[in-house]
């Protein structure tokens, strides 16, 4: 067996180089890894538009912190804000193609730094690992 705390230097080396990668790809759009979280989820909405609060929500941090996000987001064009047509105190977000665009761009980089991640391992061995990584995940839910 590892000793004590041996898995937890290994995910956050992995951690770390994943970071790493992003940062480096994500710094030729002048994005940040929490300004592609953003704009992925608003990829993924009904609608490619959510209210700020589920937003702030969904990504577990405060109202401040989301809102900064969607500000420099729409300063640089990759999501719109405007008033829920049911309520307009109710403030909504929505990507603009530039964003999407910059999803799709932000998606095969991570496909490819996954790759590069786990080239040693076999199909069978992937699995595993995909696997028990969403075993270990779900712990804290």
């Amino acid at each position: 067996m590892m000793g004590e705390g041996a898995c937890a230097v290994l995910i956050k080396q992995i951690h770390s180089e994943l970071e790493k990668n992003a940062n480096n790809a994500l710094r030729q759009d002048d994005l940040t890894m929490s300004q592609v979280t953003v704009l992925m989820e608003l990829d993924r909405a009904e609608g490619n538009q959510m209210e700020l609060k589920q937003l702030e929500r969904t990504l577990h941090v405060a109202q401040s912190t989301a809102a900064g996000i969607v500000r420099r987001l729409e300063q640089k064009g990759f999501v719109e804000g405007f008033g829920s047509p049911e309520d307009k105190r109710i403030k909504m977000i929505r990507i603009t193609p530039t964003g999407q665009a910059c999803c799709r761009k932000s998606e095969a980089n991570m496909r490819k730094t996954e790759e590069n991640l786990t080239a040693a391992l076999t199909e069978t061995e992937w699995s595993i690992l995909v696997s028990l990584l969403q075993k270990v995940r779900s712990s804290f839910s």
